[in-house]
């Protein structure tokens, strides 16, 4: 009988293994490797490998394999991704907003044409195709993917598909349409979302490859799943395509994973629960109240960015193991938001590194400067649209060995130029390496991983510059970390309680500050304390828990198997979907008009109309199920909420209806 999942989950610094059985909800095997970036194969099947070791390995009686992932996450909160042709059909490029979005989103060449339809899905002006096929011929050369969004295109998706029939006739790069991933008003945001998913896609089809290659090295002919926002299972085909619907998965299977791993640790009934997840990259927190997750009504957020797909409620936070940490010009310490490679793993590629770390005299603060202590190496291969500081490290990393910043800064001085510094690197090619609370950790015989002689030297060169002994500078960084997730509780927590904050509420001055970390008055005591237990996941968990517990003031928790929960959060989900169809008066309110994914109704009556869009969207929706991979039986649900206006005379008038359908596993 098939009942174990295995499992998979590639976040920016570890891929996690795990056989999973779902008859008894147990943890059988387990394994961690690193997540290698410029061959994810190789870190896939090393985990893999692991797994397939254990006494419980049987090919046949795999049911599935899931896959969860912060890549595409990663790849947001850092700027990263393949350079886009964003094409915006009736949009008018002098409008403020639009300026704002087009600077706001990285690697995009935004491309305008006519076109564009109303409200009610009544073409505003033709598709102009002829400027269309002349500004793609133009920027072909210079992108990777394409994405089209058309003005109320989830009124009249007609514009957006002809575009897209055009560009695809033509071109090979992938084309995401905006109205295939949202059915939500929105047109600025749509054209963001379809963006960031062309952005995404080249990143998320390298991962499912390279997960094809361990499958096939271990005769495993499984399906592949992969975790969507919301929890949600889909298929491989369906994440190829739509891999904005990843973002914020791993921190979604993580909170599905830390909860079944947190039972018969916490006291009955207790369902509101803190899931703070941190991994090398970011730190993820949600909520789980009455042992639910919230969907966010705004869409999944990464950053600044509130894309338009469907995903719980998480704050994702620059910072985690492999976060850069540096001292300020005012002489504090500094962590994230940049995810780079610890100096102990760079000397385990690169041996030469411990020599030139252990050259560096501590004594002397102008020889333990930034410069000696970051590297640059070669990461996945270049790509268009390359920045010019981009490309001439590049030049100089072909020498296949790493170049220090300071070199990099001497180089640039001596073309008559200033670095901008590591703001100016975002593309992908170019891997940063440098202090990270890993490597505090290593110091201190907490973690080990590469050359513990590397980041001590590299500690103490930092630990000078703030007048420290390296063990103490080292619990410092680890003190600063658990003090800065437990801001990041705090802040959320006092946002649903609706008292807003500020990110300077939290300064060392002030009452937040003060209570999170500050020295306690003799008068006023500004303690505080979180009532819900936090259950506290990832690589690190162990080891942070303290620090998180003396800031947070809070019980914290540390389930068995919690540095895969993500992984355990993967094999535990489900298939889930769902679509909103709005349903409008006509404009002359002779009846009502149903927009629904890929056509439009229209009826004079709107509980007649609701009926026919429900027929045809349980059917759709059983569609969708499919595509996303899943055999089984399905039911659809329906919710609905009407729009109504109230008329002088109080008669109310009937606006329309948004109709939610969920498709469900019962």
């Amino acid at each position: 009988m098939k009942n174990l999942v295995l499992a998979l989950d590639t976040g920016g610094t570890n891929t996690d293994a795990v056989l999973f059985d779902k008859s008894t909800s147990r943890v059988v095997a387990s394994a961690k490797a690193f997540t290698t970036h410029d061959d994810l194969a190789v870190g896939i099947v090393e985990a893999l490998k692991s797994i397939a070791k254990s006494q419980y390995f049987i090919p046949g009686s795999i049911l599935s394999v899931n896959l969860s992932t912060t890549l595409a996450t990663n790849a947001i909160a850092e700027g990263q991704g393949h350079r886009v042709g964003l094409i915006m059909i009736g949009f008018d490029r002098n409008q403020a907003i639009v300026q704002t979005l087009l600077g706001m989103l990285p690697a995009v060449t935004p491309i305008f044409v006519a076109g564009g339809h109303d409200y009610y899905g009544r073409q505003e002006e033709p598709l102009d195709e002829a400027a269309l096929l002349d500004f793609v011929h133009k920027a072909g050369g210079l992108v990777s993917a394409w994405a089209v969004s058309s003005f109320f295109s989830i009124k009249n998706p007609a514009h957006e598909l002809r575009a897209a029939q055009l560009i695809s006739s033509r071109y090979p790069q992938p084309i995401t349409m905006g109205q295939s991933l949202s059915g939500e008003l929105g047109a600025m945001r749509r054209a963001a979302t379809a963006a960031l998913n062309a952005g995404l896609v080249i990143i998320i089809n390298r991962l499912l490859d390279a997960v094809a290659v361990g499958l096939k090295d271990l005769g495993l002919t499984a399906p592949i799943m992969v975790v969507k926002g919301d929890g949600g299972l889909v298929g491989e085909q369906w994440a190829r395509q739509r891999p904005i619907e990843t973002v914020v998965s791993g921190p979604a299977a993580g909170l599905v994973g830390g909860a079944v791993l947190a039972k018969g640790f916490l006291n009955k009934g207790q369902n509101n629960l803190w899931i703070l997840d941190v991994g090398g990259t970011t730190a993820d927190l949600a909520y789980l109240k009455d042992g639910r997750p919230k969907i966010d009504p705004n869409g999944a957020k990464v950053g600044q960015w509130h894309t338009m797909v469907e995903a719980v409620e998480t704050r994702t936070k620059g910072l985690g193991g492999d976060s850069l940490v540096d001292t300020t010009l005012n002489g504090d310490l500094s962590i994230g938001p940049r995810r780079v490679l610890p100096l102990a793993r760079l000397a385990m590629l690169y041996p030469e590194v411990a020599d030139v770390i252990g050259r560096l005299d501590p004594a002397k603060k102008n020889d333990s400067g930034e410069g000696y202590l970051i590297f640059f190496i070669p990461n996945l291969p270049p790509g268009p649209h390359m920045g010019y500081d981009e490309t001439e490290i590049l030049k100089k990393l072909s020498h296949n060995k790493p170049l220090s910043l300071y070199e990099y800064q001497k180089h640039s001085l001596q073309q008559g130029r200033l670095f901008a510094g590591l703001k100016a690197l975002s593309h992908p090619a170019i891997l940063v390496s440098g202090f990270t609370p890993t490597d505090a950790l290593n110091v201190l015989g907490l973690y080990s991983i590469g050359s513990s002689r590397v980041s001590e030297n590299a500690a103490k060169c930092l630990a000078s510059r703030l007048n420290l002994e390296v063990f103490d500078f080292c619990h410092l960084v680890l003190d600063r970390l658990g003090q800065e997730l437990a801001k990041e509780i705090l802040s959320m927590g006092l946002s649903m309680d609706e008292i807003p904050t500020e990110t300077n509420d939290f300064d060392p001055n002030k009452i937040l500050g003060r209570a999170i970390s500050g020295p306690k008055g003799p008068a006023i005591n500004f303690d505080f304390h979180i009532n819900d237990p936090v259950i506290l996941l990832g690589a690190p968990a162990a080891v942070l828990s303290p620090f998180v517990t003396k800031h947070a003031r809070a019980y914290v928790l540390v389930p068995p198997s919690s540095q895969v929960a993500s992984a355990v959060g993967a094999a535990a989900s489900n298939v889930s979907l769902s679509r909103k169809v709005d349903i409008s008066a006509l404009p002359d309110f002779s009846g009502y008009r149903a927009f629904l994914p890929d056509r439009l109704l229209d009826d004079s009556k709107m509980e007649d109309l609701i009926t026919l869009a429900s027929e045809y969207m349980n059917d759709y929706m059983l569609s969708l199920v499919k595509l996303a991979g899943s055999d089984g039986y399905y039911q659809v649900n329906r919710t609905r909420v009407d729009r109504q206006a109230r008329l002088g005379d109080g008669t109310r008038l009937v606006l329309g209806a948004t109709l939610t359908f969920t498709a469900v596993n019962p």
